[in-house]
């Protein structure tokens, strides 16, 4: 009874929250940390009145007075996508979840996860999609923001009261379309924000710098779904403006850290999130793996959540700054000895191959790979047969084993059924 009030309640919520929220990168981080840490002893004490976390508070042998800060979040264990897949699954099992919001991952990384939020978790999910927004200076209540179409997209920005007196104006793009309707819309609508599926916006951007095709540049734009490499972001910022906003985060913690413009790093929203980064082993460390915990899920908590990805951090005046995300830790080459090459390991490579504007591999066997790729032609002095030899001699003396190459040249690398685009595709069984 509770929920389904709150659902009808959710807007409300979302203003509520939202104005509690900082909604700018402060110069002195010491009133985000209190309010971070102040957060961090709420949900410990929430969490270790639920049963799932009660049994690993007691197996790491720590109470909830034990973590007070970002750096004791480490004294528990790191909780993996499978944990949490088994868990929720128990949970869908209750009556109680039965007017909750069911959520679900686009299963990049295998499987789909569901996720249980509240109507309460759910509101705070969506104000931290509009802090996102406004920490890079756009208003949502008052811009034009357009996005890729959803299920429950509608055709025009001026369908309620609210927007035909210009607040929360929303168009949506048409994802399907041919490039030049997408352009025609975009023209049309003359956005302020733009956001939409980093595959989809790359196949665009790739069309316009092709075809030298004149697009509105918007105020401000956001690649989603997908991280967004050096070439990619160069390519957009071409395209599109300077106003690029990198926004991290998952289906289910929300997102938790932005790099703005041309800044080096990312910041993260430390009065909602804490960001660490672990060794395998659980240390903390300034590179490793990322593990988020959302402060604000209190109903059903992720505490060390580990989205499967790693990166690089420095440490200043007690604040983690994210300095790159390096992809999925899950993206292997599988050689038949059993070992493997990691995406990591070759990411240097890739990062410095400027004569590539997309890239994807796709292992055919324990000898073979082909390479799916677009070449740039608008920059590179190379020929696809000179990319290909460099590309190849670099790739080979990095594999554990080499492999045969093929290349496939595309005008665009098509994303996956889930509308992103994996790195590493891998043919063989484990």
């Amino acid at each position: 009874m509770l929920e389904t009030l709150q659902k009808k309640l959710v807007n409300f919520y979302i203003f509520l929250d939202l104005a509690k929220m900082v909604k700018h990168i402060p110069k002195d981080f010491s009133g985000v940390r209190k309010i971070q840490e102040r957060r961090i002893r709420k949900l410990m004490k929430r969490a270790y009145e639920i049963p799932f976390y009660r049994k690993r508070f007691d197996e790491a042998g720590v109470r909830p007075e034990d973590i007070r800060t970002a750096a004791d979040l480490a004294k528990l264990p790191v909780l993996y996508k499978d944990e949490l897949r088994a868990w929720m699954k128990e949970l869908d099992k209750d009556p109680k979840y039965k007017d909750w919001y069911h959520d679900t991952t686009s299963g990049s990384s295998g499987e789909p996860l569901m996720i249980l939020l509240s109507p309460r978790e759910k509101a705070y999910m969506m104000a931290n999609w509009f802090r996102v927004m406004m920490v890079a200076g756009y208003n949502p209540f008052t811009g034009k923001t357009m996005s890729r179409k959803s299920a429950h997209s509608v055709s025009a920005g001026y369908d309620t009261a609210l927007q035909r007196i210009g607040i929360l104006r929303r168009g949506f793009l048409d994802q399907y379309a041919s490039e030049e309707e997408m352009i025609r819309q975009v023209n049309d609508y003359k956005p302020d924000f733009l956001y939409m599926n980093k595959t989809e916006l790359m196949r665009l951007c790739l069309y316009c710098n092709d075809h030298n095709s004149k697009i509105h540049k918007p105020k401000y734009f956001v690649p989603t779904g997908e991280k967004s490499d050096d070439i990619a972001r160069k390519l957009f910022m071409k395209i599109l403006g300077p106003g690029m906003i990198d926004s991290y985060g998952t289906a289910e913690a929300g997102a938790c850290m932005v790099r703005l413009f041309d800044s080096k790093e990312y910041v993260v929203h430390n009065d909602s999130f804490v960001v660490n980064m672990q060794e395998d082993d659980g240390t903390l460390a300034l590179d490793g793996n990322i593990v988020v915990t959302p402060l604000y899920k209190t109903d059903v908590p992720l505490i060390n959540y580990s989205v499967g990805d790693k990166g690089t951090s420095v440490i200043r005046d007690g604040v983690r700054f994210v300095t790159s995300v390096q992809g999925r830790s899950n993206d292997f080459f599988r050689y038949e000895t059993g070992e493997v090459t990691t995406f990591f390991e070759i990411a240097p490579i890739i990062a410095h191959a400027t004569d590539v504007l997309q890239i994807r591999f796709i292992q055919e066997s324990f000898n073979e790979i082909t390479i799916q790729c677009v070449h740039n032609k608008a920059e590179s002095k190379l020929t696809k047969e000179e990319v290909e030899k460099n590309l190849t001699e670099q790739l080979n003396a990095k594999f554990k084993h080499p492999f045969k190459i093929t290349y496939n040249w595309m005008d665009v690398i098509p994303p996956d059924e889930n509308g992103k685009l994996r790195m590493i595709v891998c043919k063989v069984k484990q």
